[in-house]
């Protein structure tokens, strides 16, 4: 039997998942982040977008996950890679198996490519896997390059979910296969100083940073009137209590 704790964790992860039945104002939101991200990177070519942030808590295993679902709303063909092997969460927001994973096939324990279909939201994903000693050098390696290099002939976006900057370097160094990067940031909880290291040490890295997410903001006094009628909107992925 499930504790009501557990329960209630269980039942808001399922809340925060984008679907047809989510607040227009979070279903609009992810239209427009989607939108965005598909001006910014232009061309009929695979698309990899990195989801970062510059500490743990801001959100961006959700905005990853939700872009992704949000691409697969418009038939895009899409896998979603947790390369948050640390400390991952892709696979329990989905209620999937976390192994076999990336971590497998990059260390080799694992010949195939890992790869679940999440049915219902129309994506894939690549779960994290086993968590190993130095992901780091997982990420580094011949072998993840390769790999997205095979994912860039069957899918029209990856969308990576790496570690926090400022806490391991995984991310950056994905730099020279990453298209660009969407940082998140947590309204009330991301620290300026904290946000300005995380984008010091992705110019370094010659990273392109697509934009900025503000996550977490209750926006409800402000609105975008269209044709008569008001709606909520904005830039941000609003959660309730």
């Amino acid at each position: 039997m499930t504790s009501s704790k557990s329960g209630s964790m269980a039942f808001d992860t399922q809340k925060m998942l984008l679907s047809d039945n989510s607040p227009f104002s979070v279903q609009e939101a992810y239209k427009t982040l989607r939108t965005n991200v598909s001006f910014s990177l232009p061309g009929s070519d695979c698309k990899s977008i990195g989801i970062v942030s510059a500490t743990r808590g801001d959100g961006k295993s959700t905005i990853a996950l939700n872009l992704a679902i949000s691409l697969a709303q418009i038939n895009k063909k899409i896998i979603l890679v947790d390369c948050d092997m640390r400390l991952p969460t892709i696979a329990s927001k989905l209620g999937c198996q976390s192994t076999p994973g990336l971590s497998n096939y990059l260390s080799g324990d694992c010949k195939d490519i890992p790869i679940v279909h999440v049915d219902d939201k129309g994506i894939d994903i690549i779960p994290s896997g086993n968590i190993p000693p130095d992901s780091t050098t997982l990420i580094a390696s011949l072998q993840m390059r390769q790999l997205v290099d095979s994912l860039k002939k069957e899918y029209e976006y990856i969308v990576f979910d790496f570690p926090p900057i400022n806490i391991v370097s995984d991310a950056v160094m994905m730099s020279d296969v990453v298209d660009g990067y969407l940082l998140v940031i947590r309204h009330n909880r991301s620290e300026y100083q904290m946000v300005a290291e995380t984008i010091r040490q992705m110019r370094f890295a010659d990273a392109k940073v697509l934009g900025f997410v503000y996550n977490g903001k209750n926006n409800d006094k402000k609105y975008y009137r269209y044709k008569g009628s008001y709606y909520r909107y904005g830039y941000y992925y609003r959660k309730k209590s």
